[in-house]
């Protein structure tokens, strides 16, 4: 198991050019290690590497790597679309000494079903890598089967998946499938409780950019049998939460990073800074709840 508890998806923050900005990106790194992460995910859409060039992602990975420095596992998402392409950055990644590496379900062109066991088979086995499989059906616009994640999970190196998807009937066929060798990490935390609930050994958060203290004790109450703690540390994040849906992640969570003084800088296209109205349900939130940077 490469890694249990919560980890954070982190922003790839960007300079008024538009280039990565690698000061700023440090210092999420560090205060994020500081505050009790078990582990730092890279890419997804929280970190637009869907808008970012191969060189930029290997820079991004080798910063961070780096920058950690073995005191916790760093996981990026190396596998894309385009098969061919995701293989030659998992190699290089791997090289980086990348930890663990993430496949993204294609989508658009999407695959029938032995095309999409190749595609993450081929990556997989390059990168050589820890593998998740990311399931995100709500951005990709597919979601992989359960017999089909029956299948992957024979796969060597492919050791768990990411779920993000809101179905409990999904979610409840693939529960068969999920073991020791093989484990459920949940990627929304709208649906942490449910996913933990059907026995997700990790969580890897967007609102913990901002609230991590919130979301790891969700995480810690529930494995620590207090159910009627987790459920009330829930609802009373349950608000924060659905303002991270306000608008395409990571337009909210970026959004409320600078006004509490990150400095992540801005979007790249197509993504777009926020609706000033949208904007002012978050600034009221942080002025309400009276949230500080970390």
């Amino acid at each position: 198991m490469l890694f249990k508890g919560c980890g954070i998806n982190i922003v790839t923050p960007f300079t008024d050019t538009n280039e990565v900005d690698f000061d700023s990106l440090g210092r999420l790194v560090d205060t994020y290690i500081n505050i009790g992460a078990k582990a730092l995910i890279l890419g997804r859409t929280t970190g637009e590497f869907f808008a970012m060039s191969d060189n930029e992602i290997l820079e991004v990975v080798d910063f961070v790597v780096k920058r950690v420095n073995k005191k916790i596992p760093v996981l990026a998402q190396t596998g894309l679309n385009d098969t061919s392409r995701s293989v030659v950055l998992s190699i290089r990644a791997r090289a980086l000494g990348l930890d663990g590496q993430i496949i993204a379900s294609p989508y658009y062109g999407q695959g029938n079903e032995l095309g999409l066991i190749s595609h993450f088979k081929s990556i997989a086995l390059a990168g050589g890598l820890p593998t998740y499989i990311d399931n995100d059906p709500a951005r990709t616009g597919f979601n992989l089967e359960p017999s089909l994640i029956a299948k992957l999970a024979e796969i060597p190196n492919i050791v768990g998946i990411i779920e993000s998807s809101s179905d409990l009937d999904h979610l409840a066929d693939i529960s068969p499938i999920i073991n020791d060798d093989f484990v459920l990490i949940s990627g929304d935390d709208k649906t942490i409780l449910a996913k933990l609930g059907m026995g997700a050994s990790g969580h890897i958060s967007v609102l913990a950019n901002i609230c991590p203290r919130l979301i790891f004790n969700i995480y810690d109450r529930f494995n620590e049998g207090d159910l009627a703690g987790a459920r009330q540390v829930f609802n009373d994040s349950l608000h924060a939460i659905n303002l991270m849906s306000l608008d395409v992640n990571p337009i909210p969570v970026k959004t409320a990073m600078n006004m509490l003084g990150y400095e992540v800088g801005n979007f790249r296209l197509p993504l777009h800074p926020m609706d000033p109205d949208k904007a002012a349900q978050v600034a009221t939130f942080i002025m309400d709840t009276g949230l500080e940077r970390l």
